[in-house]
């Protein structure tokens, strides 16, 4: 696990905090200056708290208000703008995958206390959050957990209700049936990890709200502040390096690693130290960038292809087949997309 220390959580998320202290009586500046932190947190994503922050602000949270739930408060007055774009890349999703497939790429917006991933398997589709940082407050995990099942009856239903909620904290006494409240099902406490389970049936369907276009200005928004965060996160650098040379014929390993100033092989060493490889991101990329122009009837599948680096439409239709199952003609015709 990295330090109390190390890991931080966006400024702006405490702003819930202020929030849902003065709305229930209680005094914020006072809370705030005895953690020793500023009750006006900044806008801006690169502005952080530190866990060690967080949780002192956690404390005294609680402390004031005698709520060992006091996270489940907090979640209620938690907007999307509080994490900045990856808030309104969410509502803009365009099904229930896509937004926690967003929260797995991005949520290191948001924090880098914890992790996300994907567990899919007979009929459920779960969303698991592993705490990574030491020293993490109870109050802030429930907080988040509890804002990301509002999110979803915000873009999916306002019925919604997960199959089942899992937390990792100790259920404080007396207070089962607020959590039973503010997820819509009984709370697993206890657990080795935090998971939001949801039924498979309803995760590819589409949002009303949805807005492949939206969406994907705020991921570039958010590529943008990932690459400021963490300038030397390799996957990152090997994206944007993909993104501003598929266009060209110079698009391969060998030219990317150049542009990165390593070998090819070095290059593939940190990639597989991370788990992925240049093919792996290169169709990550590729594929999110042909799902949003596939919306945009004035793009012909023929510069499609070329904008994505193929050297021929037929080579293009066999990759996009791979990733949905589907032509790029029959993806188009199924969403109403006039060519």
């Amino acid at each position: 696990m990295s330090d109390s220390t190390s890991a931080t959580t966006i400024a702006s998320y405490t702003m819930a905090i202020h929030m849902a202290l003065e709305a229930n009586g209680h005094d914020a500046a006072a809370v705030f200056k005895a953690a020793g932190l500023s009750d006006a947190p900044s806008q801006d994503p690169l502005d952080r708290y530190t866990t060690a922050q967080m949780a002192a602000l956690f404390r005294e949270a609680v402390k004031s208000t005698g709520n060992p739930a006091f996270g489940l408060v907090a979640a209620r007055f938690l907007h999307p703008s509080n994490v900045h774009a990856l808030g309104y890349a969410l509502l803009a999703s365009a099904t229930l995958r896509d937004a926690c497939e967003r929260l797995v790429y991005y949520f290191r917006i948001a924090s880098n206390q914890g992790s996300y991933r994907i567990e899919e398997s007979e009929g459920r589709f779960c969303l698991v959050l592993e705490v990574v940082a030491d020293g993490v407050a109870f109050e802030t995990i429930d907080a988040w957990n509890a804002f990301i099942i509002r999110v979803f009856r915000m873009i999916y239903r306002p019925d919604f209700k997960p199959l089942s909620v899992r937390l990792t904290r100790p259920l404080p006494e007396g207070y089962v049936d607020l959590y039973t409240r503010s997820f819509h099902v009984p709370v697993t406490f206890d657990a080795p990890d935090c998971t939001i389970c949801l039924d498979s049936a309803i995760v590819d369907l589409p949002l009303l709200g949805g807005n492949r276009e939206i969406a994907s200005e705020h991921d570039k928004i958010l590529q943008n502040y990932i690459a400021a965060l963490d300038a030397e996160d390799i996957v990152n650098r090997v994206k944007r390096v993909i993104l501003r040379k598929l266009p060209s014929e110079n698009c391969t390993k060998q030219h990317v690693a150049s542009e990165l100033a390593m070998s090819p092989s070095a290059l593939q060493q940190k990639l597989a130290a991370k788990e992925t490889s240049f093919q792996d991101l290169l169709n990550q990329v590729r594929k999110s960038l042909a799902l949003d122009y596939m919306e945009q009837s004035r793009i012909s599948i023929t510069e499609m292809s070329f904008m994505l680096g193929f050297n021929d439409t037929s080579s293009f239709t066999r990759a996009f087949r791979r990733w949905t199952g589907k032509s790029p003609r029959d993806y188009r015709r199924e969403k109403g997309v006039e060519p």
